[in-house]
This record gives C-alpha cells, structure tokens and sequence, in this order.
C-alpha cells in the first residue's frame, strides 16, 4: 500500500524534524510544502534533500495537490484557519501543539471534521513514545493493585532561544498574546497530557503564572487535584532547572528524567523499569512513533477501514486533547492571559 500523501505548513525546526521522522520511517510521501516566501519553501525542499515536492504560499495552492493529510506547523494563531481550510478540502489534519486556543475552537474544528468525514490529531509526541508507555502501565498496575496514587511532581523547563529577545523589548510569536503563545501551551502542555493521560480528568486546577514583558506566561506552576491527591506541574521557558519527575504512590513510587523524551524510569525502591537504548535521541527519532501511529489511521481512513481498535485509539486521542484545552484555557484565564482578539471573537467558553 503507498504510503499517505502529505502536505506541510510552516519550514521551522519542529517541521524540519517531523519531516526526518517521516522520511526515516517512510510514513508518508511528502507532496508540496507551504511557506509564506517560496524561497524559504525552496531552501527547506533543498536542506532536507527533498525530490519532487511542490511549493505554495497560500493554503489554496497546497491543496490543490492531492492530499491524504496536512501538517500544520504555522504560528499558533493560523491552526484554526488552516485547519478548517484542509478539512473542508477533505483532507485529514495534524496540528502541531497546542492545536487551538480554547474549547470553542477545539469544538469549531473537531465538528468540521466530524461532519467531513475526515480525522484531527494534535501532535502530542510523547504520548506515543516507550517510555511514557511504560509509566502509564505502572499507574495502572497500582491502581490494580489496591494501591493509589498519592501525588506527583511533573516539570518541563527550558531556557528559550527567544527569551533574550523578550528582554530586549522584542515580541517574538512565542511570546506573543497575538499569537497565542506562552510557556504553558508551549512547555507546560507536555505535563499536562501527562498528567491527564497517565491519573485521568481532574476536579479542579490552580493556576498561578510569572507574566513576561509581552503579556503571557514566562514561568507558572499548574495545580490539578483529583481524587485524595495533588499533581504539582511546573514548567517555565526563561530558566533552566534540573528538577526531578515522580510520581508517588504511598510507600511506593516512580523516578523518570521527564516527562517527554523520556530516557529513564525507575521506581523509588531503584528498580529499573525503563532505559531508552539510546539516551538523548534527537527529536526526529522521538518522532517517528507519532508519524507512524498518525500515517497509520489516515491510511486506514484512506481506504474506509478504520477498524474497531483504530477508532478506539482516534477517540482517546480526541478526549485527551479535549480535557487538555480545556485545562490549560481555564488556567490562561485564572492567570488573566486573554489571547488578541479571543474574546471579541466569542471564543472564550
């Protein structure tokens, strides 16, 4: 079977990467790339040792070529657009995260699909990877075992190229109200698909953010409470920090080195539950697993086979991304960060 046809939006680092997941996996076979300058589209095709691909600089042009699915990596601001552009195309959508700003949104793009017949996936990576499989498997035997999750500690830090910019006075996307940027649906997101993933839907969260100069969230720590339990996230994007993940369970408990790209897990008594063969793997090799699992169900809804298994696995995919937006609208809220235009335009829940 010939692999599923795809189309990209955006040439930044996060799509140079996915495009050498897919090429090493032979997921898809990549048809046109969309840029704003076509010499920018060019020098991607070229970098990435690309033959026979196309190039657009609007989304009409790139779905003018015959397209299985798009890959959505433009500005936060555009996803909605772009999306909703493929999907009444007919052609199925990845949306790099965070997919879409808030739950109106989120229901907005997910209903076009709905009634298109066509699938959405947020490109939550670590979902899929080895290591997050193997903690969420722990979680599970606990819970099997009469033995309950008493808390956990989740954090995802990392110094941004762009923050020296913010400093300067500047506005970078990823920083920007306009364009729905901030550490939370940037760094902070990863712990939350965690959390929701691996303890389910929380009662409630609390959030409590450090805004940077441009108005969003440089740094906060997200609280979820569930059930005779706390999970503590923290994530920030202007310093660096070598915090420990666990999750604790009693006497019991969980020590991993993150909470994506995870390349150790071990509980607290030392026992070794996961090593990765290789540690430090590039962010192209932690691609591949979502490429494969997403070039998977496109083919499959492709040829109008999804089996009972796959619509299973599309549904849990959809309600996790549902409850994370929902939790990380909520929590943008109660820190007062409101995205340009968001609530002129209705979308606030």
């Amino acid at each position: 079977m010939n692999s599923p046809r795809l189309g990209l939006i955006g040439t930044g680092m996060i799509t140079q990467e996915f495009v050498a997941a897919i090429k090493a996996e032979n997921a898809f076979e990549l048809v046109a790339v969309m840029s704003r300058s076509s010499a920018t589209a060019r020098s991607f095709i070229q970098d990435a040792d690309l033959d026979r691909v196309g190039i657009a600089t609007e989304i009409s042009e790139l779905l003018e070529h015959s397209l299985d699915a798009v890959y959505i990596a433009s500005p936060n601001s555009f996803h909605k657009n772009h999306a909703l552009a493929a999907i009444d195309a007919g052609v199925n959508v990845i949306v790099e995260k965070p997919a879409f700003w808030n739950p109106a949104q989120w229901q907005e793009v997910h209903r076009a699909a709905e009634r298109a017949g066509v699938l959405v996936f947020e490109a939550a990576r670590h979902l899929f990877e080895p290591g997050f499989e193997t903690v969420g498997k722990w979680v599970d035997e606990q819970k099997s075992s009469g033995r309950e999750v008493t808390g956990a500690s989740l954090n995802f830090h990392q110094y941004s190229s762009r923050w020296d910019a913010v400093l300067a006075g500047q506005e970078p996307n990823i920083f920007s109200l306009r364009h729905g940027g901030g550490a939370l649906v940037d760094l902070g997101i990863y712990t939350v698909y965690a959390a929701v993933a691996w303890f389910g839907e929380p009662q409630a969260i609390s959030y409590r953010a450090q805004l940077a100069p441009t108005g969003v969230d440089a740094a906060g720590v997200l609280l979820l409470i569930y059930p005779g339990f706390t999970a503590e996230l923290s994530f920030s994007k202007n310093q660096v920090s070598r915090l420990p993940n666990e999750i604790r369970a009693g006497r019991s408990g969980l020590l991993l080195n993150a909470v994506q790209g995870i390349d150790r897990v071990k509980t607290g008594e030392g026992q070794p539950l996961f090593e990765a063969e290789k540690p430090g793997a590039p962010l192209s090799q932690l691609m591949r697993y979502e490429a494969l699992a997403f070039a998977e169900l496109v083919a499959a809804q492709r040829q109008g086979n999804l089996t009972a298994q796959q619509r299973d696995n599309y549904r849990y995919l959809t309600q996790l991304s549902r409850i994370v937006n929902r939790i990380c609208t909520e929590a943008r809220y109660q820190a007062g960060i409101v995205f340009s235009g968001e609530i002129d335009s209705s979308e606030k829940p």
